[in-house]
Parts: structure tokens; sequence; C-alpha cells
């Protein structure tokens, strides 16, 4: 007893010690059941929220230290995502041209079917396409960090600057996902672009998509100069006027207007408003007023002696593109338009031979989808300076607020000094102009300058509830994603499906315990008495292990459970058959103990130190559950080793000094 009293406060500091872990995941399930038990009443509503003022901070803590439940286990979303490399390396090019263009579009064939890495297949196109009409990666990329400034140093930095990009998306993406108050979630890095995400307990696929997918690229630009607006559209009217699907599209609509007097007054009275739109109370021209109007103004002289019919004819076939924008006019001056046009709009100005029209001197961008009352929604246009006055960049802090005064959300921004510097500039050149407020190429707001705004402070309107006010203001807050992300695959486990699994995975592992302690007892009797013993408190040290380091538990994981549990009883038949051996010898019982753990030793370690590093290899090339079957495969391997080496010696040596005739091996 003595000389094992070292190794007994050693083993119950160990027992003591996992029980202490496993506390809290006991005590989350028992709060968890109180909390349940509250209805939907509003009754019950009150008591659950005076529940969670009291015990609410307990209850968060112990879920904090509870052993964590898979996606499998309990429920939620499963991502895969993918970085735009090719976006990535666009938006490096420091000029483009047809080449470049036509390397992009080899490279993008080839990205859609491959998962190797994207910039060897880059430059691999750009040799075949590019070198032998005399271009190197030089003439379109510069680092400061290619010295030589060769193609090999320059693809070297192109490949860096990729890398760090999918870093940096997973970094926000955490970032993001840590705001949004998500609890145990699963990031990692797969291959050289994927990012594989679980949401455990996250039931709603489209706040997820808002979450992960917006880049974030928030931007304050403001509205064009109408005149500079009508020289765009008219060099685009003329541009199109040889494009005969355009033209007939445009007369086909022109053709449902109404030619009754109703339609010549309304015609009439449109081209009033639209001339006093075009001024401010001082007479002059404002920026904000319609850029079709001048049009409008132009034609009405052409189309003197003119029918209704005619005139509607003679604008449709002269402006087949600005007709479009025709379509959605509204008294105040706005355009809008239907969710049809609005793709017919973006097919033309997407357009190569059309964006070079306009692409140096202005953007076209809508808003968000605008509810009608109807089954279809709207979008407003707007005309935009090609380049942003100021970026998302200089955001440092952003909160999601109910604006007092129209008692809609908002989110409110802060900047950096040298954002607050560059907007008191912005704003007090261009008071009584309109600036739109961008995110992600979508207008959310265009709020008139009222006045020069000094300390850098923003709002963020035109926002549909709290819930997208909160997500918005989590993503400008966490950042800016270097290079958009895509969903690629997507899965969503039910809670109900991981209720079951849940419930299998546990009687799988009660079964197999049954069975074997019910075989150990029986086949060695008080030897198999021992090695139960040891099997439950190896099931305890899993779970305290699982806890204490933040592990997941997953389905394999229990798989992974009861594997260890048949791995920690062959340990113990391998002592006990050595320890039969021995005494089938004539050895005495203390002598064949000694003799049979000795030689077991050697092959007991041997295979438990094989199945930890298959653990090791598992957990080091798998992902999701594979990893999930290697971390419990590896804690129970190494706990099984130390229960049957240690702990059923210690029982057995206490057994030898006080009672030795119980002691049985079959």
């Amino acid at each position: 007893m003595k000389k094992n009293r070292a190794k007994i406060i050693i083993i119950l500091l160990f027992i003591a010690g996992a029980i202490y872990a496993l506390y809290p995941t006991y005590r989350s399930q028992e709060m968890k059941s109180e909390l349940d038990k509250f209805g939907a009443s509003s009754q019950d509503s009150i008591k659950r929220v005076q529940w969670m003022n009291s015990n609410g901070e307990d209850y968060k803590s112990a879920n904090a230290k509870a052993i964590k439940l898979g996606l499998d286990l309990r429920g939620g979303i499963y991502v895969t995502m993918e970085v735009d490399v090719m976006k990535f390396i666009d938006e490096q090019a420091l000029q483009k041209d047809d080449i470049f263009q036509q390397v992009e579009n080899a490279t993008e064939k080839d990205e859609a079917t491959s998962d190797n890495p994207i910039v060897p297949i880059f430059v691999q196109h750009f040799n075949e396409i590019a070198k032998p009409k005399g271009k190197s990666l030089a003439n379109y990329f510069y680092f400061s960090d290619a010295k030589n400034g060769d193609d090999a140093s320059i693809q070297a930095s192109l490949q860096k600057g990729v890398d760090e990009a999918v870093d940096r998306a997973i970094e926000i993406i955490r970032n993001r996902i840590d705001q949004f108050g998500l609890t145990e979630p699963t990031i990692q890095k797969q291959g050289s672009r994927r990012i594989i995400i679980e949401l455990p307990g996250v039931g709603d696929p489209t706040q997820v998509h808002q979450l992960l997918q917006g880049t974030a690229q928030l931007e304050f630009r403001l509205l064009k100069e109408s005149a500079i607006v009508q020289q765009v559209l008219d060099r685009i009217d003329k541009h199109l006027l040889g494009d005969s699907s355009l033209a007939k599209l445009a007369k086909a609509d022109t053709a449902k207007a109404d030619t009754s007097k109703t339609a010549a007054a309304t015609s009439t009275d449109t081209t009033k408003k639209a001339t006093a739109a075009t001024k401010d109370s001082s007479g002059k021209p404002t920026a904000a007023a319609n850029p079709m109007d001048s049009a409008r103004v132009a034609d009405s002289i052409a189309e003197i002696g003119m029918t209704q019919d005619q005139k509607a004819a003679h604008y449709a076939k002269m402006h087949p593109f600005t007709v479009l924008l025709a379509k959605g006019q509204t008294q105040n001056g706005d355009i809008y338009v239907t969710e049809a046009d609005r793709n017919l709009i973006k097919s033309i100005l997407n357009r190569p031979d059309v964006k070079r029209l306009y692409g140096d001197e202005m953007s076209f961008m809508f808003s968000r989808p605008i509810p009608t009352g109807k089954n279809d929604n709207v979008y407003q246009v707007y005309f935009l300076n090609s380049q942003p006055e100021l970026t998302g960049k200089v955001i440092t802090d952003a909160r999601a607020d109910i604006d007092q005064q129209s008692g809609k959300p908002e989110v409110s921004m802060q900047m950096d000094d040298d954002g607050a510097r560059v907007w008191r500039r912005v704003t007090r050149a261009n008071i009584n102009k309109r600036v739109a407020i961008v995110l992600d190429s979508v207008v959310y707001s265009a709020p008139n300058v009222m006045g020069e705004i000094p300390n850098g402070n923003s709002q963020i309107t035109g926002i549909g509830d709290m819930n997208e006010a909160n997500l918005l203001k989590i993503v400008l807050k966490a950042g800016a994603l270097p290079a958009p992300v895509k969903i690629i695959q997507e899965s969503v486990v039910g809670p109900s499906l991981g209720a079951d699994s849940i419930a299998k995975g546990t009687w799988s592992i009660i079964w197999s315990l049954i069975v074997v302690l019910i075989f150990m007892a029986f086949y060695y009797m008080t030897g198999g008495v021992v090695a139960d013993l040891a099997v439950l408190i190896n099931m305890l040290f899993i779970g305290a292990v699982l806890a204490t380091f933040g592990a997941t538990l997953t389905l394999p994981g229990m798989a992974g459970a009861v594997l260890t549990v048949g791995i920690a009883v062959d340990a113990n038949v391998l002592i006990y058959e050595r320890i039969r051996e021995e005494l089938a010898l004539g050895k005495s019982l203390k002598l064949a103990m000694d003799d049979g753990y000795h030689r077991a030793f050697a092959p007991i370690f041997d295979g438990h130190l094989t199945a930890f590093f298959s653990g090791v290899i598992l957990y080091a090339f798998g992902t999701g559950t594979v990893q999930g079957f290697a971390v419990t495969l590896m804690i129970g391997v190494a706990a099984s080793l130390f229960t049957a080496i240690v702990i059923t010696r210690v029982i057995f040596d206490i057994l030898l000094e006080r009672n030795p005739e119980i002691i049985k091996f079959g």
C-alpha cells in the first residue's frame, strides 16, 4: 500500500480532475432541461426572461466548458466556400487588354474543372497566349517584393498574395462568426483556395449566406453630373442603333403605350416636371436631376408635328438604350426599373464594347430590391462617378441603431483620422449634392450632403430590419474580404437528425460497454471486474479531455469511443493471458502477475503506439468527420494505456496486500 501511495494519489487526482471537467457538461444539460420547461405562453416567456436574468451567466459559462457537439449531433450548416482567386488576380493587374482577357478566360475554364492552384494555371496560359506576342508578366503586374522583376519573381509574389488573401479571408470569416455569437464553429482551409465551415446549431441558411459571402466593399460615390450622364447615354444609344434586337424590344414596348389624350396630357405634364426638376430654388441646375430630361427636350424639337405614336416610335428608334430607362421614370426624377429590365440593362452594360464607352467616366449601379406590394420588385438606377471618394477601409467602428425620426434601422459608422479628413473635404466641396453609399456594388442610400461633416460619422439607411442591420454591422466591423468568396457546397443538418444520431450513438456505446463488461467479468472473474473498472475510468478520461481542450464530439467520434472500449479490453486480455501462462508454470500469484505485466508491456505499448500514430495521420490528412474519429481514438488509446498498465496494477497490488485469495483470472 505504501509503495503505491504516490500512484494512488496521482490516480485519484486524475479521476477528481476528470469529474471536475465533466461537471459543466452535466450542469449545462440540467439547466437546459429547466429552460425547456417554459412554454410559448406570455406567462412562460416572462418566467424565461426572469430565469435567464438569474442564471444566464452560469448557463453561458457551463455551455462554454461543456463537451461540444459536432454538426452531425447538434444539427446546423456545413458550407464549403471558394475564394475567387481570378478576381483577386484581375484586381492586381495594372492594365488589362484583349490579350490579358484571353488569358483570364482560358484560366477560368480550367478553374471550373480543377482543384489545383490557380496561379500556375494562369501563368501557363499566359506563356501560351501572351508570351508569343511579346508580353511578359511585368507588362501587367508590379510587386515591390519582386526584386528581379522577371516572370518567376512576379509569379512568386502573385502566389504569395493569393495565399495571404485566402488566409485573410479565413480570419475575416472567423471574426464575423465570432461577432455573430455562434459557438463552436469549425473553420479550416482545404487545398489552396477552399474553406470548410461547420456551424452547429444554425438553421437559417439565408443569414449565413449574407454573413459569409458579403465582401463588405463599402464605397462612397458622388452621383454624376446630369450633363455628363446624358453624353454617356447618347454615346451608348448611338453605338446600339444597329442592334436590331434592342430596336425591336424598344418598339414593342412603345407600342404598348396609351395614345389617348390622357397619355398626351401625361407626357406634357412629365416634360414640365422634368424641366423643373433640373433646377433648384435659385434657378441653377442640380446634379441630381434626371439626365433623360434634356434628351426629351432635344427630341421634342424633332418631333414637332408628329402624333403621339410617331413620337414614341421616333424616341425608341433613336434611343434604344435610354428607352429602357425611360420606361421606369417616376415623377420625382428618380428612375425605377423592373427586375427583368434591370437584368437586360446589366447585360447590355456588361458587354465589352459597351463598357468601353463609359467605364472611365461613370458607373451604373442599382439599389436593393424595393417591394411594390405585388409579386415583383423594382430597382432604382444610379449614375455614379467611376471612382469612389472613400472606401470602407477607413471604417473603425460600426453599430446598428434605430433612426429616431423615421423609426427605421440604420448602421452608424465611425472613420479613422485619415478617413474623417477626406470625408470632411468631400462633404464640404459637394454641399447640396448626393453621395451614394455603396456596399458590394449595391446602392443602399444616396442622401443629400446638407453640410460639411467634420468628425467622420456617417449612416447607412435603406436597411430592411434590425437583423439585417446587425449583420451589416458585423460585416463592416470585421473588415472587407480581400477577394469575393462563393458557396460551392452546402448541407443543412436538422436538429431532429442530430438528436436521433445522439440517441443511436449513445446506445451503441452503452450496449458495447454492457456486453464487454459482462463478458470480462464472466470470463476473467476478479480480473474481469478490475478490467471493467479500468474501461469505465477510460471512458471518463475521454470525456474529460474532450471537455478540457474544447474538442468537438462527432458521430464518428462516438464510433472512436466504441473502438477505444475494445482497445482498452484488448490490453487487459493480453495481460491476463500472460498471467495465466505464468500461473500454469507453477509460479506464485504475485510472481505470475509481475511477469505477466512485464512481458505483456512491450506488445501492448507497440499496439497502442501504432494505433495512436494512426490517429495522428488521420487527423493530419483528414477533414471534418475523419478528424472527429481521430481525436477520440488518440485520447482513448492514451487513456487505455494508462488505465491498463497503471490503474489495474495498483488495484491488484492493493488486493494482494489485503486479500489475495479473491484474485481469480478465470
